[in-house]
Order: structure tokens, then sequence, then C-alpha cells
């Protein structure tokens, strides 16, 4: 059966043009072109990225789409479809052995773990036997004798032993008269004396507790909220021309896409996107809603570019 290439590049021929020529028309890559005239399918990322090279290939040689596919279908899909079975598989060999490392450093964590409890339970249990045998040993005969607490002599309370003071009573104290020598000498009327220095009075605050300034000052004026933070990834890619763009979203599984000239295609994530461009200057790349640099020229080959929200 003739294959894709085989066919493709017969009619080229019989078209009278050269590799460089349809390059310049397609705006695929000269590299590209050869390798799928020689079905050298394993140059190509995905089966989607073939598919539209073949697609834009046939219609720049004048070729009928349907018939174009079909033959691409039979002779190179089963070969895509096996190489994405071992990609798969390994894949999956490689997140089982990660499983299986991650379960044995649990185990390994688990059993160091075990025996830090069984150490220090058994230093626990020599030290506890130790001292428990050496208290037994000092037996009861080498504390001292307790003394009971009857044959030490109660001193008798002060208050009960002081003797009885006859002190007069307040009935017995006579007033002051004016001709005593305890009344103060007669002179002008005065006010109560004055305090010297020694017996002022001490100053007392009159501040008030309502008086004090407040700890927290509202200042006119309305305060921002925080901007809400961005959930998740969005990533638009718009093609300007004609390119094949794949993205493996936050290390799962890989989406292909070919897009025409005003087509676009968007994806969300939550961690990263990891993409590849079949003509790289031919698309624009929105990121969070934020157009990013052009990744390379027009017709440029650009694979595993890894965008984050760093």
């Amino acid at each position: 059966m003739e294959t894709i290439g085989d066919y493709l590049k017969k009619t080229r021929e019989e078209r009278g043009l050269s590799i460089q020529q349809v390059a310049v028309k397609t705006r695929i890559s000269p590299a590209y072109i050869l390798a799928l005239e020689e079905n050298r399918l394993d140059q190509f990322p995905g089966e989607v990225f073939a598919r539209g090279f073949v697609r834009v290939y046939g219609r720049c040689l004048g070729l009928d789409d349907p018939t174009t596919m079909t033959r691409f279908t039979q002779s190179a899909q089963s070969f895509f479809r096996e190489r994405d079975e071992k990609k798969r598989s390994a894949v999956q060999s490689a997140e089982e052995e990660k499983v299986r490392k991650e379960r044995r450093g649990r185990v390994l964590q688990i059993v160091i773990v075990v025996v830090l409890c069984l150490t220090v339970l058994t230093v626990y249990g020599i030290n506890s036997r130790h001292f428990g045998g050496t208290e037994e040993a000092d037996g009861p005969g080498l504390h001292p004798p307790s003394v009971p607490e009857t044959a030490i002599p109660a001193e008798p309370h002060p208050e009960l032993t002081e003797p009885a003071v006859n002190k007069p009573s307040l009935k017995e104290i006579e007033p002051a008269r004016p001709g005593n020598a305890l009344s103060p000498p007669a002179g002008p009327a005065a006010g109560p004396p004055k305090p010297t220095a020694a017996q002022k009075p001490p100053i007392v605050s009159t501040v008030k507790p309502e008086e004090k300034l407040p700890l927290i000052v509202n200042v006119p004026g309305k305060v921002p909220e925080p901007a809400a933070p961005v959930e998740g990834l969005v990533l638009v890619v718009e093609a300007v021309e004609s390119s094949w763009v794949s993205a493996r979203i936050d290390g799962g599984e890989t989406k292909e896409v070919f897009l025409e000239p005003g087509e676009k295609v968007t994806w969300k994530a939550k961690d990263h996107f990891l993409i590849s461009f079949g003509n790289a200057g031919g698309v624009k790349v929105q990121f969070n809603g934020k157009p990013l640099p052009p990744f390379g020229l027009k017709g440029a080959v650009v694979k595993d570019i890894k965008i984050t929200r760093e």
C-alpha cells in the first residue's frame, strides 16, 4: 500500500514544486516536509500535529481533504497509537514506582518511631527497677524516728500571759479647759494651718478614664478591600496562521489541537501548563487575561514551554 509520504511526494513532483516552495506556501518547516515524505513519523510530537501538516500540505498541492486524510489514517494512525500507548505505559510505570517509593518511606518512618518508643520504654523500665531496689535496700531502720506531736509542749500564747493593765475609759478623760496648760495659746482667729512642704498632700491626677485618647483612630475614607486571588490558571491560544498546539495540563493528560487562522482554544489548569507549538510565531497567547510575547518565529517549532503563575 502506498504510504501518505510517498503519495504527497509523488504529487509534489508532478506539480513541479520543490520542498522549499511548499515550505514558503504552507509555512511548514522544510525539515518536517522532508520527514513526512520519508515517512519518518517519529519526528512529529503527536498525531494531531502530523494530521494538521498533512491537511495543509494536501491543500497546497490541490488535493481533496477527505482523500488525503483517509490515506493518512490508513498508513500512519497505527504508528501514533502504538507510540501513545508506550508513552502511557511509561508514565503509568513511573507513577507506580513513585507510589511504591512513598510507601517504603512511610514504612521506614513507622519502623523508626517504633524502635525509638521501645528504646525509651526499655530505658525507663531499667531506671525504675534500679531506683526501686535502692529504696528497699535502705530499710526502715536508717530513717530517724518520728517524734509525736503530743510530746512537744505547747508555748503559752502571749496574749494570755500579758498582765492586765487598767486603762482609763473615754468617760474618765476630761476635756481641755481654757486655763489648762494643754490648751493652745490665744491668738487671732485664723483658718486651718497651712501644711508645710513635708506635709503637702500628694498630687492626685484628675484625668478621668474616659478622657484618655482612644487606642484606634478612624481615618475618614473608604479602606480598599484586598483583591480576591485568581483561582486557577487560564491559557488562551488564538491562531493567526495555521498551527499545531499541544498542552500538558498539571502533568496529566496531553491535549493536542490544530488551529486554523482565527480559531482559538482555551485551557484551564491549577498549577502549570507544558506547551508546544508547531508555528510559534503564528499564534497569540494570553495567560490569565494578559498577552504573552511570541515564543518563536513564524514556522518555528517550539516544545515543552512551562507556563506557571510565577
